[in-house]
């Protein structure tokens, strides 16, 4: 049985990282990345996410969130490997241990970024370890 590693993303060098370690080290499993918005204007902070399927690994609409997972299934063609990609907008801990929950996933690599994230106020690692359903490897 094949090892589903879920990888958050956001294109820093952090979880370009996170990401080359999965494609090396689990070099039989799937690997899907989960590339996290920025919430809207307006977003309260609540605990909800809305994770969304992106099934059309070679359809751009030229938006940033499209060019983000272009080059993330770049970075995966250059080793021979495929990759599924998911994008999740809301709290962006909640958003990664909701698509774990409900995708099967068995491990979540993330970058540490001894620090806040690009996007969001804290370190998306921290928060991802806690309460996470699945074990967590922090690079």
């Amino acid at each position: 049985m094949s090892t589903h590693v879920l990888v958050p993303y956001d294109d820093s060098e952090f979880a370009r990282a996170a990401l080359e370690y999965a494609l090396t080290e689990y070099a039989a499993g799937a690997i899907t990345v989960l590339y996290l918005v920025e919430p809207a204007d307006g977003y309260g902070g609540t605990n909800t996410a809305v994770v969304a399927d992106d099934e059309s690994e070679n359809t751009t609409s030229g938006g940033d969130d499209d060019s983000v997972l272009v080059r993330a299934r770049k970075r995966a063609i250059e080793q021979d490997r495929e990759l599924s990609t998911a994008k999740a907008t809301g709290d962006p801990p909640q958003a990664v241990h909701q698509y774990a929950a409900e995708h099967d996933i068995d491990l979540i690599v993330v970058g540490d970024r001894n620090g806040a994230s690009q996007l969001f106020e804290r370190p998306l690692a921290d928060d991802v370890v806690r309460d996470s359903p699945v074990p967590v490897t922090v690079v």
